[in-house]
């Protein structure tokens, strides 16, 4: 069984982040030695490391080492250390690797490799402390370096938020229905359909209400309370019952630990980010095998929230289906929590789930 995990950021993000970082590393260090060399002469560099092949293999050493050095300290050091995630934590990583990069640093030149005659000049404890010190100021040089992409990341996310919004609010004028002319035809409808047939009016009802908060003109940039979000979740769950004449196959719980209820009255999310999985699955999931309904799983913590959606695929004739609805809630969690939110999706043949996390901590 092929197990297919789509999740950012991606293995090329990472090797993309290197190589500029090796290309940046590269060019700065050729032109401090291209100095060096036009102060003293390349005949006099060469006899401090000992010969042509140590020159050229500690250079290419250097380059290499500092270039993944850095990667280390900005990208999975200095950047969490910034955005405050455990920050006791990461100044224990911190220390831990500067610890052992001098360790490298001493194995390397004292052990691996055989010592250039300007190293022998130096004593060992004079070694450990310089090595120690350069790693402490590349350590200060990355968080300063962190300081800067976080700031530049928080002035695009910015931006797209507000081109979002923008974008957002041509839609609604190109594709949304006159919502005075549409609730007052659901409200003829229920008016005509309560005696008659007390369900469908139901179904009426719930279904204005959905409608009414899809339409709404949220503040802040699409957020709402958490349990606003639920309250409409459960009703769309509600309507689709009704809709396969109360045999849907779901199965739905909520999960509250400790200081849960906290995370449930204060907390907000991006409107319709959960209704929109939950109608993902609707849409194409098997509803109707009651050993594998659809499942639902909501759990709050005092700092996290968590919500799956889990369906076993339909088969056969399969409704047209472009991703945008998930591609959209990808894009809104990504811009309203930024590295403080995974969204998760995962498929084989047969099943199909998408999963939310949401960590609450505020830097």
């Amino acid at each position: 069984m092929k197990l297919k995990i789509k999740m950012l950021p991606s293995a090329r993000k990472g090797w993309k982040r290197m190589l500029v970082i090796m290309g940046i590393y590269t060019i700065w260090w050729l032109a401090v030695i291209l100095t060096v060399i036009s102060l003293q002469g390349i005949t006099s560099i060469i006899r401090q490391y000992g010969s042509a092949n140590q020159f050229f293999g500690g250079l290419l050493h250097s380059v290499v080492k500092n270039s993944l050095t850095y990667y280390i300290l900005i990208f999975m050091l200095a950047l969490p250390l910034v955005r405050d995630k455990g920050r006791k934590k990461v100044f224990v990583q911190y220390a831990i690797f500067i610890a052992l990069l001098t360790g490298y640093d001493y194995l390397w030149d004292y052990q691996i490799g055989v010592p250039t005659p300007a190293i022998k000049e130096l004593s060992l404890s004079f070694f450990l402390i310089s090595n120690f010190i350069l790693n402490i100021l590349m350590a200060v040089v990355s968080i300063f370096i962190a300081t800067w992409i976080e700031s530049n990341d928080a002035l695009k996310r910015e931006g797209d938020l507000e081109k979002q919004k923008l974008n957002a609010e041509l839609s609604a004028i190109r594709y949304q229905i006159n919502p005075h002319f549409l609730f007052n035809s659901l409200s003829f409808i229920y008016t005509k359909t309560i005696r008659q047939n007390p369900e469908a009016a139901h179904a009426v009802h719930l279904l204005s209400e959905i409608m009414s908060y899809a339409l709404e003109e949220w503040e802040d940039l699409g957020r709402v309370p958490l349990t606003l979000e639920l309250t409409h979740m459960k009703k769309v769950i509600e309507m689709n019952r009704i809709r396969f004449n109360n045999k849907l196959n779901v199965d739905y719980q909520e999960r509250i630990e400790q200081h849960g209820d906290t995370v449930l009255n204060s907390a907000y999310v991006p409107t319709l980010v959960f209704i929109t999985l939950v109608e993902n699955a609707f849409k194409h999931g098997d509803l109707n095998d009651e050993k594998n309904k659809v499942v639902i799983r909501l759990t709050l913590a005092e700092d996290t929230i968590r919500f799956s959606v889990s369906n076993k695929k339909k088969t056969g004739t399969k409704e047209p289906s472009h991703g945008i609805g998930l591609s959209n809630v990808r894009q809104r969690l990504q811009l309203m929590y930024g590295t403080k939110q995974t969204f998760v999706i995962k498929e084989d043949e047969q099943t199909y789930l998408t999963e939310i996390n949401i960590n609450l901590i505020k830097s």
